[in-house]
């Protein structure tokens, strides 16, 4: 009786050992699964980190070049600026000319007339004599000879000053319109700067908590390498005993896991008051509230109205009673299927519009009607503004969505 009290006492500590054993080396397995795609998570960040950082490197370069366009174009301005200034006074001088000119022909038109005649012809015809009609042709030639001068150099400087005028008008329409194109290019590029940066600032903060967690994971996978090594000791003393008693053997049974079914989108049936509640909560924060990249997926950043585009458009909705999805699963991504697509002729007010920003769908508002949306962006938070913008029109690709009929 005593020796087999003592054979199931061994096979007991044998049998605790191997359970042990089994199950921690699933642990450790899963640690170490979890350990790698820790470290290949931020792999892919330090990666998507220095491609940002490039991307955003030769966005300021363009900035740069921007401005020094924008310098040249502005002091080409100035300049034919000034030659319009110039231009005017000499515009001046050619109308005093052409009135003296003026002056001229009509004071030998009088005096024609007071010598007898009221045109050339008559001052011929007035010759009392042969020599005194030579005489006269003679003065009429001279006089004529000098109108014609008179009459060709004053269409030759109404001629000039208008092309003057209209090659300066030209020119200063042109230099003008360049300067309202960079600036243009300047504010678009400033969109995208803003963007990187806050997606920067976003990677950084992922990678510190990666890194935190990584610690930990190695932690964990530390004390179980411990434990390992102890239950190992503990068994082989075990066996060492049970070799003169039995021999044991243990099994375990492995537990699986399966994915949590993933709902299916659907349009959301709620009418037109659904959307005016969205959009009135929306506004309500216009100009109050700053983007938060990664923001308004906690209790915390509601209660603030911290957000980013995508999670802004969910609790705007949210609140009308409209459910776009999961609070921490949403992004562009997750809404660009919600709904059903509708062509960007045929949208209307409530309407989800998506820009290809820094990636394809990349950023989301609301779509209020007469071209203009409601959003939270990187450059002026929640704000309502024109898809007429150069940076807008040329990022709307043309994707709606409608999530309320």
């Amino acid at each position: 009786m005593k020796r087999r009290l003592l054979s199931l006492s061994l096979a007991s500590v044998i049998g605790t050992s191997g359970l042990f054993t089994t199950h921690s080396v699933f642990a450790a397995e899963n640690l170490n699964q979890k350990i790698n795609n820790k470290q290949q998570e931020i792999s892919e960040l330090q990666m998507n980190e220095k491609s940002l950082k490039a991307t955003v490197a030769e966005i300021n370069a363009k900035v740069e070049n921007t401005n020094e366009k924008m310098k040249q174009t502005k002091a080409e301005i100035a300049t034919t600026k000034q030659e319009s200034e110039e231009l005017k006074v000499k515009i001046a001088k050619t109308k005093k000319r052409i009135e003296e000119r003026n002056e001229l022909l009509e004071k030998r038109a009088r005096a024609m007339q007071e010598n007898g005649g009221s045109s050339y012809l008559d001052v011929l015809l007035g010759a009392e004599s042969f020599g005194d009609f030579i005489d006269r042709a003679m003065a009429v030639t001279t006089i004529v000879n000098a109108d014609q001068d008179i009459v060709n150099e004053q269409k030759k400087d109404k001629e000039s000053l208008e092309k003057a005028e209209a090659d300066l008008s030209k020119k200063l329409a042109k230099v003008e319109k360049d300067l309202k194109e960079l600036e243009d290019m300047k504010v678009a590029l400033q969109y995208q700067i803003n963007d990187k940066n806050s997606i920067l600032a976003k990677i950084k903060e992922e990678q510190k908590v990666a890194s935190n967690e990584l610690g930990e994971l190695k932690g964990q996978a530390a004390k179980i390498a411990e434990q390992e090594r102890a239950a190992a000791a503990q068994a082989a003393q075990a066996a060492k005993a049970a070799q003169e008693q039995a021999r044991v053997t243990t099994s375990s049974d492995n537990s699986s896991y399966s994915a949590p079914p993933q709902s299916n989108n659907v349009t959301i049936h709620i009418g037109s008051g659904g959307i005016e509640t969205a959009i009135s909560v929306g506004s309500s924060i216009v100009g109050r509230s700053p983007y938060n990249w990664g923001g308004g997926r906690s209790a915390s950043d509601i209660a603030n109205r911290s957000f980013d585009c995508s999670s802004f458009v969910r609790w705007a909705y949210a609140e009308a009673g409209v459910n776009l999805g999961p609070i921490s699963g949403t992004t562009t991504d997750s809404l660009v299927v919600q709904g059903r697509a509708v062509s960007a002729s045929e949208m209307k007010r409530g309407d989800l519009v998506f820009f290809d920003t820094y990636k394809r769908n990349g950023h989301v508002g609301i779509y209020l009607g007469n071209g203009t949306f409601l959003n939270d962006n990187s450059s002026h938070g929640v704000s309502i503004d024109s898809m007429s913008n150069s940076y807008w029109r040329s990022t709307f690709k043309g994707v709606v969505r409608r999530v309320v009929e």
